[in-house]
């Protein structure tokens, strides 16, 4: 779901979550050399991915990786490149080596409900409780407006992210999915339809009731109805233990080859638990590409898979939204949906073009390194962005609507209306995921030619109105605004299908919080001045007797100092190994919240202490200042921590 320059949380938090990944980046690349499409022939293409790919996975660090394309339907290449295991030297097999693919099973899982929706046995648009067990009904936060599976597969239920539960470090500690959905359920913060906030718990639920209504487990019905099939005989929903036995599975690495992933038991296995290798997704997607139909096996009716190809859910029609288990590709050219899937050490992305009967495949077994400053062009999406401007024509500038000419006094105040702050959907209100939005928000600005957008970990946009809510940046993205009773209340864009941005209060603005943060920071380093002063004192024979009140509040306020510079430290270092953070993340590690709690502890003491010194007169004027600042600036970083979930305090707001 991710595009490379459009995913700022997976950049900050990368693995603590399944990624959606959904297609590409919009940014243009090189097409063939007279602008038109290469014909996707077999020699064409091995020779094109031939010499690219290992030179890609050696640019990005990454061991190996598979590909499979297809192209008038059949398939036209599936090759394997470089090791699926270091340490063995032992080489990608194209044909047995199933890699994990993460969120590309929620297409799966999509392609299992729209079954059984064709057999009369679900309806997309009925109350989801319908089919669920009293134990796991969804409570009815919003009376008058229940989930259904149409929101479940467009991630439009209005459910907080939860990353918490998703997965365990060991098979005996995994849950039965029908006890998952009961204990994770996460909150419902939007009512149903009003926002994209894509959630791995939804597809789970959407899992869970073909299991319910199948009456057989999940796996065993999409390895039944869905793999069988098609022939996909080195596919299913497994734990690594059993793919790495029975599906030869690769080795999971890192940043570098150096560095091994833990294995991760997925308790989510609807939204992301499916292995397959090259030639089995190539048979996917020429079902797809063929109407739901292979080698005279229907697993879909043309109109399940027009359904799920087609726009499902979007701010505008004209922004890249969802389908059914697969997302809307952003970039020109040729229209383009998929889906892409992200665990730590396994990235994968599938890519259909329609109009050319076009599909491809590919998956990787390494975090691998970024190039170029650009923190998400890893090496499975620039694969996939060179195939696609060589044999699609995508990323040329083709067909965008052309800017709005200049504007009036009366439209520039009219812009107004869309100034302000927004954060991503796919946030949490108590649990670790909160932190999200800080890094994941948007500023918005009216400006006397258009919009401006800043984002705390992208470039500044210029954007200029095509039409009433709709803007186009300078490259050729689109980003729409919603309204509710003639409200602005959120924007979407089509770099960010899987999220839109919930406009928030100029108060729980992220950039006013980190503006805060890194004021308070500045003012808590100036603590190391103390121990300085007083020793210089004590050299020249200046120190004086202070109260011990005086003294606990000198400790307090430099231990809660401490605390608060020291949290910044470890976030930076845990920042440089996204391994150790995602499993921090994932295991609700006390490490993140236990220091910025006790450190509110100890702010809140210093804070009294400030009141108590003034009137006690324990140190001069210029001392009992800075003393109060420092204590302020330890309570604003608390604050700021408590709101994006990095203390144990942050459920009881």
């Amino acid at each position: 779901m991710v595009s490379p320059r459009a995913r700022p949380v997976l950049s900050l938090c990368a693995a603590a979550v399944l990624a959606a990944a959904p297609v590409l980046a919009a940014a243009p690349a090189a097409s063939a050399a007279d602008g038109t499409p290469a014909e996707p022939t077999p020699d064409a293409v091995q020779g094109f991915l031939d010499e690219r790919v290992p030179e890609l996975l050696e640019q990005h660090d990454v061991p190996g990786a598979v590909v499979s394309v297809v192209a008038g339907g059949e398939q036209v290449f599936a090759g394997g490149y470089g090791l699926a295991d270091v340490a063995s030297g032992t080489e990608v097999d194209v044909d047995r080596t199933a890699f994990p693919v993460a969120s590309v099973s929620k297409s799966f899982t999509a392609t299992a409900v729209l079954q059984l929706v064709e057999r009369g046995e679900l309806d997309l648009h009925a109350d989801v409780n319908e089919y669920l067990p009293q134990r796991a009904h969804l409570p009815d936060t919003y009376p008058g407006q229940p989930v259904t599976l149409h929101h479940l597969l467009t991630h439009t239920a209005g459910f907080e992210e939860a990353v918490v539960g998703m997965s365990v470090p060991s098979r005996a500690e995994r849950l039965p999915l029908a006890e998952y959905v009961v204990e994770y359920q996460p909150e419902r913060v939007y009512a149903p339809g009003d926002f994209v906030a894509y959630s791995n718990y939804g597809t789970t639920l959407a899992g869970y009731v073909v299991e319910e209504v199948s009456g057989v487990p999940f796996e065993e019905y999409v390895a039944e109805h869905v793999f069988a099939p098609l022939g996909m005989d080195s596919s299913g929903f497994v734990q690594p233990d059993e793919a790495a036995e029975r599906l030869h599975a690769p080795t999971l690495y890192g940043s570098s080859p150096d560095v091994l992933v833990p294995d991760m038991y997925l308790n989510q296995v609807p939204a992301g638990g499916a292995y397959t290798t090259a030639p089995d997704m190539a048979r996917f997607m020429l079902a797809l590409l063929g109407g739901g139909e292979l080698d005279g096996v229907r697993v879909l009716s043309e109109e399940s898979v027009a359904a799920m190809t087609s726009q499902q859910a979007a701010a505008h029609p004209e922004v890249a939204g969802s389908g059914y288990g697969l997302w809307e590709e952003s970039v020109a050219g040729p229209r383009v949906v998929g889906h892409g899937g992200d665990l730590n050490g396994a990235h994968s992305l599938y890519v259909l073009v329609p109009e050319q009967d076009l599909g491809f495949f590919v998956s990787v077994n390494g975090d691998g390194s970024t190039v170029g400053g650009d923190l998400l062009a890893d090496a499975r999406f620039r694969i996939a962005e060179e195939f696609l401007a060589e044999f699609a024509g995508t990323g040329r500038d083709e067909g965008l609507p052309a800017p709005a000419p200049g504007l009036s006094p009366q439209e520039v105040a009219d812009l107004q209306r869309y100034a302000g702050s927004y954060i991503t959907t796919r946030t949490s209100r108590d649990e670790l995921s909160a932190m999200f939005a800080l890094f994941d928000s948007v500023l918005v600005a009216a400006t006397p030619d258009g919009l401006r957008t800043v984002s705390p970990m992208l470039d500044k946009q210029h954007w200029v109105q095509v039409e009433p809510g709709v803007f186009r940046s300078e490259a050729g993205e689109l980003m729409a605004f919603v309204e509710r009773d003639g409200e602005v209340v959120g924007l979407a864009t089509d770099l960010f299908p899987e999220q839109h941005y919930a406009r928030v209060p100029w108060y729980d603005s992220p950039f006013l919080h980190l503006a805060v943060l890194v004021g308070s920071l500045l003012v808590l380093v100036s603590v190391a001045a103390w121990p300085v002063t007083a020793l210089v004192r004590r050299l020249l024979g200046r120190s004086r007797r202070v109260p011990a009140a005086a003294r606990a509040a000198r400790w307090t306020a430099a231990g809660a100092a401490v605390l608060c510079l020291g949290y910044v430290l470890l976030a930076v270092v845990l920042m440089s190994d996204m391994s150790l953070l995602q499993t921090l993340v994932l295991d609700n590690s006390p490490l993140l919240t236990v220091p910025l709690t006790v450190a509110a502890v100890l702010a809140v003491a210093a804070l009294a202490g400030a009141v108590w010194a003034w009137p006690a007169r324990w140190w001069g004027v210029a001392g009992r200042l800075h003393h109060t600042l420092v204590s302020l600036a330890a309570v604003a970083v608390v604050a700021v921590g408590t709101r994006y979930g990095l203390t144990l305090l942050t459920p009881l707001l």
